[in-house]
């Protein structure tokens, strides 16, 4: 009879598969806007890592692609080594034994590809084409770019209208966004390396819910242009640019179709989701500013109730 055997991980293993865990948090934390060669080859160097180092293509070609890569991102290297990065990728994606080798050679052929012009601007003027002031992962994946760390230390202080005041700089809509964003900032934030991301959109809501959006001061206005905007529609878009240009000096008009304001935030979540009240918070706060507002007029040469033609003729500009 066969004995049972029950394998057990030494410690080397275990602290292999540790490394793993801790590269893969890396990865998912790592900012949008690094510079794509170096990246690449970085993955490179964790293949070769990987290989048995039995078969040619393996251990001696994806060394020989390691430097020439390390050759484009030091400077070294002209027009003929991406020939022959591309000609050595090829050989060992055709000879390699196993899939390690074929997927890191394809990797490069890939990346070759894809950011020929980083790899071209790194040979012709010696350094990447990407901006190099990295951004924060989770202010680069914000659409609004808001000051998330800043804000974060605000909440953390108690120090709640300060917060909103710091993320109206960037978005109008405070109270909306702590309520239904999607939170896009959270896949990036840097708390990952550690353990898993914090919540930022639910501290986002204990600032607004801490200090309402209409109890938070206005920054103060610029000195008025005399200079009049035209803005068809008072959904988020609407709203946002009228809250900024009243800030700015210039009086904005808004054009609403509809009774109430708010557009999808009001006619396309659902109360329970994102209550009427808490919406008015954010409008009201960019009602202060001074907006003129126009509800039940439609805009549009046909049916509507002013032609885009008049709009043009009494205002600055529209939008």
């Amino acid at each position: 009879m066969s004995r049972l055997r029950i394998e057990t991980p030494d410690q080397a293993q275990l602290t292999v598969e540790r490394l793993y865990k801790d590269l893969e948090r890396h990865i998912i934390a790592s900012p949008p806007g690094l510079c794509p060669v170096d990246l690449q080859l970085s993955f490179l160097k964790v293949c070769h890592a990987q290989t048995c180092g039995k078969c040619v293509p393996c251990r001696v070609g994806l060394a020989q692609l390691q430097n020439l890569m390390e050759d484009v991102l030091a400077g070294k290297a002209d027009m003929h080594t991406l020939d022959l990065i591309e000609s050595t990728a090829q050989n060992v994606a055709n000879s390699a034994d196993c899939a390690i080798g074929f997927e890191a050679a394809k990797m490069v052929l890939a990346g070759l590809e894809g950011f020929r012009e980083d790899y071209i601007n790194h040979i012709k003027k010696g350094k990447c084409s990407v901006n190099v002031h990295h951004s924060i992962p989770c202010v680069a994946l914000c659409p609004a770019q808001v000051d998330i760390p800043g804000y974060i230390a605000l909440v953390g202080a108690g120090r709640y209208a300060d917060a909103v005041k710091l993320i109206r700089k960037d978005n109008p809509f405070p109270t909306a966004c702590g309520l239904i964003c999607e939170h896009p900032c959270e896949a990036r934030c840097r708390r990952s390396m550690i353990d898993a991301p914090i919540n930022i959109r639910g501290l986002k809501r204990m600032a607004v819910d801490n200090a309402p959006s209409n109890t938070v001061p206005l920054p103060e206005k610029q000195p008025a242009t005399n200079k009049r905007i035209a803005i068809i529609g008072g959904g988020p878009s609407g709203m946002s640019a009228a809250y900024y240009l009243e800030l700015m000096g210039h009086h904005a008009v808004v054009f609403e179709e509809k009774s109430k304001l708010g557009g999808m935030l009001r006619y396309g979540i659902p109360a329970y989701r994102f209550p009427r009240e808490r919406l008015q918070e954010d409008l009201d706060a960019i009602l202060s500013t001074g907006v003129e507002v126009h509800r039940n007029t439609r805009i549009g040469n046909e049916e509507g109730d002013i032609p885009f033609e008049k709009l043009r003729e009494e205002f600055d500009a529209v939008y």
